[in-house]
Parts: structure tokens; C-alpha cells; sequence
């Protein structure tokens, strides 16, 4: 179902959609019996060898990976681990986020050009006119200007942020877990639902996610903003079926879920982030991309290649080019257990993109 479809009955102005959203707890019915990606039986067919996949294999161990998952031409050619084991997302939730800011705007229900002043935003500090002044767009792309405390922030982003008001509204590019929140705010506050059960019924539901769960969600506070972190567990196979939608532009069994139009714009570049590591050095809407081809090509990925990106190893990679999608997860609720860090995704990158590439 799309929101467009949910929007039925809908009565004018912020806040008061009617989306008929419900508070089902897991996302299987009647139609989800099987997952949706089949699981190739001749990878040799999509250019996939033996040793190749053995390679791959090898890496994941290697790596401590807790789930990786592998799919090219929708189908999955490799699987390793525990794929359905719900994992914090951690910050891949910014990815997830900036599609469901997207459901609004393809329903005509937020405007990115809406300025914080405009939806009625302001925080426990008292925000001033020209932090009021940054637009949704500001916000999603991680330069709204807003530089104060946050939920779920890290030491270095504390380190790192820039003096208030140091830079207007899309002058500069922070990665500001203020901006990643209130998006969830906007959200909720334009469409008047619940984030947790609308991400249900928008994605979950009409993709068969056979591991969500609406109660496997929370919220991360913190004193000083009235503006939360919204957390969720995905399982890789999960995250799968949210790439390969995006992969799809939108498309999902003859049903356009959110537009391609906001899948392209979403995932383009528009900052430079100054960030190591040949996958991030560019960012969208809450999702890295390279920072240009030739620092791709460099080192051996896909220029039109694009991640989101969560602590401790959390990844999906879409490479439309390559027609290919790309997991990895790592259970971070084991104290003091392996982490995946950008370095080593790399290398899984490198590994999928020679390998999809060796048929060509």
C-alpha cells in the first residue's frame, strides 16, 4: 500500500492525515509466506564463481561479520550468518529516516523548502530566527545550522560541532544528530502518526520484512532538547528488501512506493564531507556517497554506488549500476564484540564490486 493510498480520507493542514496506520506488531500477513528474493540457484549465471563466493565467505569470517548478504539482479547470491537476527540499526536509521520523509513529500504533504518557523518548530533553548529559518531540505542534508546539544550524540560530534551560529542555514555540512532527530519530528508532526507504525505500514508491510517488529523500536532521549532518537532493529534480510527497494527506484511489485524521482534526489551529492575512506566523502539526503568517480574508480568501487551507514557495522550499498545490493550487520548488543568499521566494509565493497564486475 502506498501513502498515497493511505492518505484516503485525509483532512486538511499538518498533523491531522489520516494514514490508517495500525499497531500491528509484526509486519508477516498472508501474502509475505515466502521472501521476496528468491535465492539464485546458479550464481555462475550472474557471473558468480565458486572460488569467488568462497573468497567472500572467507572474508565475512575473517571479519567477524554477523550477517552479510549479497544481491544482484534481485536475487540473493550469497548469505552468511545470522540474517534474521534483529540488530540496532544505529545511525542506518538516518537512511531509513530520509525515506520516510520522502513518502511525504511524493504525498505532497511537506514541502522541502518548509522553513523550521513555518511547521512550528523550536526547542527547549529557544532557537533563534535565523536557526528557525533552516528548511527541511536544510535539515536532511545535515545543514540546518542548528548546532546544540542532541540525543544519541557522540563524543566527536560534540567536539566537532560548530559554535552556534558560527554558519547559517545550508552554508556548511555537519553530521548533527539535532537535524537527524527533528526529521523524526517532522515527520510525526506532518503526518500526525506514530514513526515506528508508519514505517510498518509504509515499508515494512508492502515489502514482507519478515523479522520487523513495531515493539523492537524506542526512543533516546536526552536533557536539554525536546528532540528524540529514533531507533529500531532491522535484520540483514530486512535491510536487504529496504535496498533492493531503493535499487528498484521505488518500485515494488507493480507499485510505486516512493517515487524515483525522490529515490534519485535523495541519494545524490551534495556535500563535501571532508571524511576519510573512499565510500563517504560525499552525502545526500542521510545517505554517503563517494566523494567523486575518480576517488571510486581508485579504488576499485562503482561511482554511482551509495550507503547508509549505522555504528559498529551496520551498511546497506546500493550499486545501480551493478544492479547490486549489499548488507553487512554486526550484533552490537555483545559487550566489548566485534565491530565492523569503514576500512573493512571497504574491503567487503571491493571484494562484491570485482567479483559482479569480472562477468562484464
Amino acid at each position: 500500500m502506498t501513502f498515497r493510498k493511505l492518505m484516503t480520507g485525509s483532512v486538511a493542514g499538518l498533523g491531522l492525515l489520516s494514514l490508517g496506520l495500525t499497531a500491528t506488531a509484526h509486519a508477516q500477513d498472508d501474502r509475505c509466506e515466502t521472501y521476496p528474493l528468491p535465492t539464485a540457484t546458479a550464481p555462475a549465471e550472474l557471473g558468480w564463481t565458486v572460488e569467488e563466493l568462497a573468497s567472500l565467505d572467507a572474508l565475512a569470517n575473517e571479519l567477524n561479520s554477523t550477517a552479510l548478504m549479497v544481491v544482484q539482479s534481485g536475487q540473493v547470491v550469497f548469505e552468511h550468518g545470522e540474517t534474521d537476527r534483529l540488530i540496532m540499526v544505529h545511525s542506518l536509521r538516518k537512511s531509513l529516516m530520509s525515506a520516510m520523509i520522502g513518502v511525504l513529500v511524493d504525498a505532497g504533504a511537506l514541502s522541502l523548502d518548509a522553513s523550521l518557523a513555518d511547521l512550528g518548530i523550536d526547542d527547549l533553548v529557544g532557537l533563534s530566527e535565523q536557526e528557525r529559518s533552516a528548511t527541511v531540505r536544510d535539515v536532511i542534508m545535515a545543514r540546518s545550522g542548528v548546532y546544540i546539544p542532541s540525543a544519541a550524540e557522540t563524543p566527536q560530534m560534540r567536539e566537532s560541532r560548530p559554535e552556534r551560529g558560527e554558519f547559517a542555514p545550508g552554508e556548511h555540512w555537519y553530521y548533527n544528530n539535532w537535524d537527524f532527530n527533528v526529521a523524526g519530528h517532522i515527520f510525526e508532526r506532518a503526518s500526525g502518526r506514530n514513526y515506528d507504525s508508519a514505517f510498518l505500514r509504509v515499508f515494512a508491510e508492502p515489502l514482507c520484512m519478515p523479522d520487523f517488529d513495531v515493539f523492537e523500536t524506542h526512543r533516546q532521549h536526552a536533557p536539554g532538547t525536546m528532540f528524540s532518537a529514533y531507533h529500531m532493529r532491522l535484520s540483514a534480510r530486512d535491510t536487504a528488501l529496504f535496498g533492493q527497494l531503493f535499487l528498484q527506484e521505488g518500485e515494488w511489485e507493480g507499485e510505486q512506493i516512493l517515487s524515483a524521482d525522490w529515490v534519485r534526489e535523495s541519494t545524490a551529492d551534495y556535500s563535501d564531507t571532508g571524511w576519510p575512506g573512499p565510500w563517504m566523502g560525499g552525502y545526500g539526503y542521510m545517505w554517503w556517497r563517494p566523494a567523486d568517480a575518480q576517488v571510486a574508480d581508485d579504488h576499485g568501487l562503482a561511482a554511482d554506488m551509495y550507503t547508509g551507514a549505522g555504528y559498529g557495522g551496520q551498511y546497506v550499498t546500493v550499486i545501480p549500476s551493478l544492479d547490486l545490493v549489499i548488507v553487512n550487520r554486526m550484533n552490537t548488543d555483545i559487550p566489548d564484540g566485534p565491530r565492523m568499521g569503514g576500512r573493512d566494509y571497504t574491503s567487503i565493497l571491493r571484494a562484491v564490486t570485482a567479483a559482479s564486475m569480472s562477468d562484464d
